[in-house]
């Protein structure tokens, strides 16, 4: 093999030359015993057919290695693009984004789950916003509440003890808009709710306060739903369970209602229509039947309200009453 080198003489010239050797380090040896010349550099000469020959194999290695490094190297960093951009697409969704709207911009944010409760404020508000859906892909614009129809319906069970009418086909009405079914079809219910688990419920900075509560509560029943389906359960299992939840939880109330109004009937054909303000100290302590029917209603709130239900009112029977009790603290 041919080889090419430099040295410099002893005038401090720089000298260029060519030696044959079979091997680099042959090259090196040969230059310093047989010409007493300790090169700068020694390199296989390009173009010399015994070194192309001689070095393929090497150089074949050599090429081999490079490629396989270039493979490693393109998957290491299409993957962590993969986790980037997974990682971005995560992060994105709990970032609050604003959008610019003809009433001026309208910051959304996600919504944070929230238990199913009674939810205080304009009951048209809320009971208009179980049965809207976004018109757009939620990003501003729309008029609705939800993206998802299957959201929507989530919505009707979102307050404990609010009577939902579900029909032999699925559908729900509201007692107050009968004449609006939620129009999903049980194929679609399901495809609908496989696709909203897997998107998050925003709030927009001008949503009511009802909406806002609407929008997290819902945001908690599909955390709820996830897990569900996690266990083993369908969608239509769970919305079943849903239905079966809130009958019962509507029939604690009702129950409650009943007996409160079987103890004012029982008061009114006992008493002559007028309450009975609470006994003085100057009066024997004996109870009477709207003390009776005022404790019950009290006991009976604190139950309902403990699971969530919203509370009876107030009878007018028993107002009097109870404003006597306040006069009398």
């Amino acid at each position: 093999m041919k080889f090419a080198y430099t040295y410099r003489s002893s005038d401090g010239q720089r000298h260029a030359a060519e030696i044959e050797a079979e091997s680099r380090d042959a090259a090196f040896a040969r230059l310093r015993t047989e010409f007493g010349i300790r090169p700068i550099r020694v390199e296989l000469k390009i173009g010399d057919g015994k070194a192309d020959g001689g070095d393929k194999g090497f150089k074949g290695i050599r090429g081999f290695k490079g490629t396989i490094g270039l493979i490693l190297a393109a998957a290491l960093l299409a993957a962590l693009g993969i986790w980037l951009w997974l990682a971005a697409r995560r992060v994105g969704d709990n970032v609050p984004y604003q959008v610019m709207t003809p009433q001026g911009p309208v910051t959304y944010s996600v919504a944070q789950p929230l238990p199913r409760q009674m939810i205080p404020g304009d009951r048209e508000r809320i009971e208009n916003g179980k049965l809207r859906i976004e018109s757009d892909d939620g990003t501003g614009g729309g008029t609705g509440v939800f993206r998802f129809a299957a959201e929507a319906y989530l919505a009707l069970f979102a307050e404990p003890g609010r009577p939902v009418e579900v029909n032999g086909d699925g559908d729900v009405r509201l007692p107050s808009q009968s004449s609006r079914p939620s129009q999903m079809s049980q194929e679609a219910r399901v495809a609908d709710f496989k696709a909203c688990l897997k998107e998050p419920i925003r709030i927009a900075s001008n949503d009511f306060t009802e909406i806002v509560d609407l929008k997290r509560i819902v945001t908690g029943m599909k955390l709820e739903m996830r897990a569900y389906l996690a266990a083993g359960g369908t969608v239509a299992q769970y919305l079943a369970e849903l239905a079966k939840r809130q009958k019962l939880e509507v029939s604690y109330r009702e129950n409650a209602e009943r007996k409160l109004n079987e103890m004012l009937a029982a008061t009114g054909s006992q008493t002559s229509q007028t309450p009975q303000t609470p006994q003085t100290s100057q009066t024997p302590q004996t109870p009477n039947s709207y003390q009776a029917a005022y404790a019950y209603w009290l006991k009976a709130n604190a139950q309902l309200q403990s699971m969530g239900i919203y509370p009876l009112p107030l009878p007018d029977a028993l107002r009097m009453y109870q404003m006597g009790l306040e006069l009398e603290n």
